[in-house]
């Protein structure tokens, strides 16, 4: 497909996130999450940006994700998301338009998280971290998502992922679960040798993708 430019994605975005509203998820027991999605506007083209967590962390630890973490008592997932940007990579939220939210998801760490897609239209040079829980920040030109081939599917048994309820299989969607078998697809987006995006933060982008670009 031609390249698309900033503007032209978040015209896309915007149109497709407003399309539906997102799906809701109650699980008795799980904590809720928001995460944000930034779209950033580079003179190269539009890029998404990712963080990398350390050792340090207590979940999760040396995955790569969307910057994010738990709602704060009365918080809203959009503060959460912001302010959990602010705090990773030192996005300022005033820079920060935000275009709309993806479907709730859980997660297996006993979290339903709400994604939440940011465009920044002057990104800072570079970012920040915080360097207990970010161990780098990066970005992935948008063209290279979308490249065909990507992103691919592994189907996993339940077994590699201890602990997972058998009710979370009913909160997936039709083509990420395999009832009958107790399978779970999980998709991978390889954008480099030492950057495999996977699990979660792959089905947030793999929705994104599918929904508003491709």
């Amino acid at each position: 497909m031609t390249e698309l430019s900033f503007d032209d994605a978040a015209r896309r975005i915007a149109a497709a996130l407003s399309a539906r509203s997102p799906r809701r998820v109650s699980i008795d027991g799980f904590r809720r999450a928001a995460v944000l999605v930034p779209l950033l506007a580079r003179p190269s083209g539009p890029s998404l940006l990712f963080t990398r967590r350390t050792e340090l962390v207590t979940k999760h630890r040396g995955e790569i994700s969307f910057p994010g973490g738990h709602l704060e008592p009365g918080e809203s997932p959009r503060d959460a998301a912001l302010r959990e940007a602010f705090e990773e990579v030192a996005l300022e939220p005033s820079s920060v338009e935000l275009a709309g939210e993806l479907d709730e998801r859980p997660t297996i760490t006993s979290y339903v998280v709400a994604p939440l897609v940011g465009l920044v239209r002057e990104p800072p040079p570079r970012f920040g971290r915080d360097r207990r829980e970010v161990d780098e920040v990066f970005e992935v030109p948008l063209a290279a998502l979308l490249r065909p081939g990507l992103p691919r599917g592994e189907w996993w048994s339940a077994t590699r992922l201890p602990g997972i309820p058998t009710r979370r299989l009913d909160d997936l969607a039709d083509d990420e679960v395999d009832r009958k078998g107790g399978r779970y697809r999980v998709w991978f987006f390889e954008v480099a040798p030492d950057r495999v995006i996977w699990g979660f933060t792959a089905r947030v982008l793999k929705e994104l993708l599918d929904r508003a670009l491709r």
